[in-house]
């Protein structure tokens, strides 16, 4: 039975906890995207009245990254006595260090016995962080190869926060979260070119889905006018850069320092938000003219609380969503998180009753006919990526070293698809653990990759048609 005890939010278990996390992070998300909208079209106005995007995203990215540091740093508040007994013990071996190296060795040994012993009872957090990420330590500094990454996805992170300040500013809510979602099918892409395999059928038949969706939503009967200048800017630019984005961030939580650990999800958005600030401004600024930064001075108090309050939704939904990472698979967390494009709608809906200048909806003959598009378009989006989530496998292959033989475990790993590789005792020597979209495409290049390994032997293979979690 699962030690309920041990986790952080309540007595849930890990299954609802990790469904929770997952959701909660795409209905922040919407939440974010509707009060950018609003602070956009109300309060960062130009003097003809129009909404000033370039204005906005200096401003959004100036005060996001100082907002986001103090909320890092109030993530960093000690709520045991473990991080002030740590850092007595540390001044301790150190100055136990000067007096002699054999007493210095000997309080080591003592400490590391003290840390070693864990409470059985109840898990105790050290910081208030941790209720959110629990690997949170305080603020950290990233390695060299780290920051490489960081500033790359910062980079093109940046370009898609630039684009998206631009879009927020005549596309409806509900057209452009269904429209966002389109990253999944360049993420898509870029596995099958670096598998070099073609595309099966789910996958075929949920890209037409997601295109097909994004496109209905984008129908306006009641204007006359169909938003393909924003939908090309939404395909070409927004979800290109983001898709690269999010391979740079997957290098950055893969890069290891020399203790052999890696960055937390706190640090890693922290440290993303200051490269993807500073690409942001340089990319606004060239559009910024004299007028423009009186708007930027006249108009920063009033739009200071709306646009802390929305960089701080999106700093704890992207922690939310990389813990989701952490407790279950990547495919189904994108599934879930994508309830976004369905909560935009009510979110639409009850923006315009409380500012209905600032949150239009259809009207006219045609307003049900332009609901019923982006409620299709919203469904066929979702059930896309749904689609692909769900197509996913998990293949287990047990294998032989042939005798005399030493394997290599980092030549196992280097093989794309292969998620876990253990030793084990009896008939076979190894487990090996694939994650991967269809079988087809997982026993077919994977176990022919492995069969050419000169220390493998034997291998039978076995997918693994349900898990349980506790």
């Amino acid at each position: 039975m699962a030690d309920k005890t041990t986790r952080p939010i309540g007595k849930i278990s890990r299954k609802y906890t990790f469904i929770i996390l997952a959701v909660l992070s795409g209905v922040i998300g919407s939440i974010w995207v509707a009060i950018d909208t609003y602070a956009s079209s109300a309060i960062v106005l130009s003097i003809d009245g129009t909404s000033n995007e370039y204005v906005f995203a200096i401003q959004s990215m100036l005060i996001g990254v100082v907002v986001s540091f103090l909320f890092a740093l109030v993530l960093w508040i000690p709520i045991s006595k473990k991080p002030w007994e740590n850092l007595f013990q540390k001044f301790k071996t150190k100055k136990s260090q000067a007096v002699s190296n054999k007493s210095t060795q000997t309080t080591q040994r003592v400490i590391q016995i003290q840390q070693n012993i864990k409470p059985t009872v109840k898990r105790q957090f050290s910081f208030l962080g941790q209720f959110i990420d629990p690997q949170y330590q305080g603020i950290k500094i990233p390695t060299k190869k780290m920051f490489l990454w960081i500033s790359l996805s910062g980079l093109f992170s940046g370009v898609n926060t630039f684009v998206y300040f631009i879009l927020i500013k005549d596309m409806d809510l509900a057209v452009f979260l269904p429209a966002a979602q389109f990253v999944v099918v360049y993420l898509l892409i870029g596995d099958l070119v670096i598998d070099k395999t073609m595309p099966c059928i789910i996958e075929i038949q949920s890209i037409i889905m997601i295109v097909l969706g994004v496109i209905l939503a984008g129908i306006d009967f009641t204007s006359g006018a169909f938003e393909w200048k924003s939908l090309l800017l939404v395909f070409l630019v927004l979800n290109v850069s983001a898709a690269i984005y999010v391979i740079f961030q997957k290098k950055v939580i893969e890069t290891k320092d020399a203790k052999g650990r890696t960055l937390d999800s706190t640090n890693t958005r922290l440290w993303t938000l200051f490269f993807m600030t500073f690409f942001t401004v340089v990319l606004a600024l060239p559009f910024m003219k004299q007028a423009d930064w009186v708007v930027f001075r006249t108009t920063l108090k009033p739009a200071l609380f709306p646009i802390a309050l929305s960089m701080i939704l999106v700093y704890i939904a992207r922690i939310l969503y990389v813990r989701a990472l952490s407790m279950g698979k990547m495919a189904i967390v994108n599934s879930l998180s994508s309830v976004s494009v369905i909560v935009g709608i009510p979110i639409t809906i009850i923006g315009n009753l409380i500012w209905p200048d600032h949150f239009l909806l259809p009207t006219g003959e045609y307003a049900w006919a332009v609901w019923l598009l982006r409620g299709i378009g919203a469904i066929l989006v979702f059930t896309g990526i749904v689609g692909l989530s769900m197509s996913e496998v998990k293949i287990i292959i047990l294998a032989k070293v042939k005798g005399g033989m030493e394997w290599d475990g980092e030549k196992i790993k280097g093989i794309s698809g292969v998620e876990k590789v253990a030793a084990i005792t009896g008939k076979y020597d190894l487990l090996i653990v694939l994650r991967l979209r269809t079988i087809g495409r997982g026993y077919q290049p994977i176990v022919k990759q492995l069969e050419k390994l000169p220390f493998i032997a034997d291998i039978k293979s076995n997918t693994l048609l349900k898990e349980w979690n506790a």
